[in-house]
């Protein structure tokens, strides 16, 4: 049977980054060479054997068989949901990875309001009551999460939701069912997962999916007593008005509230000051960004707190984080020279650590080839971030690129440029 060359790919990243050759594979899971090779190149679909023995070879808690069993599938955009697709999907418990359909409408109303409804959810409700709590669960699931995040880097969202939406559900179960003790534990996991379905809900354009899982992070991270997350929820939201609006005095009004926040650590405040001098930086004003970026990376060396140490939001400080940030607020403003010196030799090492980052930084780059008065430069990386986007579907990177529109239209005369826009135009709105 045909493969998916996506998968494959991701197959091939989960096993070099753990540094394993396709032999060493193949022995631990009985099988040749040339079929991981086959499977690795897109040229073979894994049989739900093989995805179960890589699962359990790579520790991804059941996330390559949950990828493999959507291999050919096409799921439509279900607006509001932060989901795609019809409303039954399939989970795979616990302790013998049984598959049961759920009604994604009965589950999300089990999330939200905690009130179990339908007949399939009963029945899942029945079936977790034969897990046993332990230990190797909430690991299986952490390391399920780890998995997600890998292949978020590379996929679209689109072949990730629904299985991430299962395991928050069976988290949930679980953790009504855990003792007082234990529950935090399950909550806090939880908040993970709502706060990467947020992004990935986003990067599909589902703004009121985004906001509905970021709301759910808040509420399990309360729960857990996890201060940094409820932070983290308002430095994600004026992302979101990134994504949605481009709208750089809003993004500074929201991102104040963090400043503002008495527990909010150093880490949250940082970047939440980042993206202050982005906000500033769209809207015109390049002194305030400047100061708002100094008092970012002021906050930003400080030591990462315990409790941001689970969020995706601590990276090294260092001068060369700064030249990245200095040089998306230069493009905001509408400068490109240097910004180009500083983007454009980093594209090939952030795409070896998430080709999904990549991509919204090779937009950028083509904004600042544009404001460089190259517009040939300018049209060449914006079709090489458009092929990108096709392949992983993000919202980030059409919606960088397309805030360079006004400036290319300088040169609405040219072949190239008329390519661009015609491309850009072909896709649904980012709003």
């Amino acid at each position: 049977m045909p493969g998916d060359a996506k998968l494959g790919a991701v197959l091939r990243e989960l096993r070099t980054v753990r540094r394993l050759t396709l032999a060493t594979v193949a022995r631990q899971a009985r099988c040749t060479p040339a079929l991981l090779s086959y499977v690795e190149t897109g040229h073979r679909q894994p049989q739900s054997w093989l995805a179960e023995e890589l699962d359990r070879i790579y520790e991804t808690g059941g996330v390559v068989s949950s990828l493999a069993r959507g291999v050919g599938t096409k799921p439509k955009e279900n607006s509001g949901s932060g989901v795609p697709g019809a409303d039954l999907f399939v989970v795979s418990l616990p302790q013998g990875g049984v598959a049961m359909p759920l009604s994604r409408r009965e589950v999300l109303t089990a999330l939200g309001l905690g009130v179990v409804t339908g007949r399939l959810q009963g029945e899942f409700e029945r079936a977790l009551d034969s897990i046993e709590l332990d230990g190797d669960i909430l690991r299986s699931l952490d390391n399920a999460y780890g998995a997600f995040k890998e292949t978020a880097r590379v996929l679209p969202p689109a072949q990730l939701i629904d299985a991430m939406i299962g395991n928050v559900a069976i988290l949930d179960g679980l953790r009504r069912r855990a003792t007082s003790g234990d529950q935090h534990r399950y909550s806090t996991l939880q908040a993970r997962y709502a706060e990467l379905l947020s992004w990935l809900s986003e990067e599909a354009g589902d703004l009121s999916g985004a906001v509905w899982w970021i709301d759910r992070a808040s509420q399990w991270a309360q729960a857990a007593h996890w201060s940094g997350m409820t932070a983290w929820g308002v430095v994600r939201r004026t992302s979101m008005v990134m994504s949605f609006s481009g709208d750089g005095l809003r993004i500074v009004d929201q991102a104040r509230l963090v400043l503002d926040m008495p527990h909010a650590s150093p880490r949250m405040k940082g970047l939440a000051a980042k993206n202050i001098a982005y906000g500033y930086a769209l809207a015109g004003n390049r002194d305030e960004s400047h100061r708002a970026l100094d008092a970012a990376m002021g906050w930003l060396a400080q030591p990462v707190r315990e409790d941001d140490a689970a969020l995706a939001a601590h990276s090294i400080v260092s001068d060369d984080l700064f030249a990245v940030h200095q040089a998306k607020c230069d493009i905001y403003s509408g400068y490109g020279a240097r910004a180009i010196s500083v983007l454009e030799p980093r594209l090939e090492p952030v795409a070896g650590i998430s080709f999904r980052v990549a991509t919204v930084t090779r937009a950028s780059l083509a904004w600042a080839y544009a404001n460089a008065g190259q517009p040939a430069e300018a049209c060449r990386v914006a079709w090489e971030t458009l092929d990108a986007i096709e392949q992983i579907d993000s919202l980030g990177a059409r919606s960088e690129l397309r805030r360079a529109v006004p400036v290319l239209n300088r040169w609405h005369g040219r072949s190239d440029v008329q390519d661009v826009m015609h491309r850009l135009d072909s896709r649904a709105p980012i709003t």
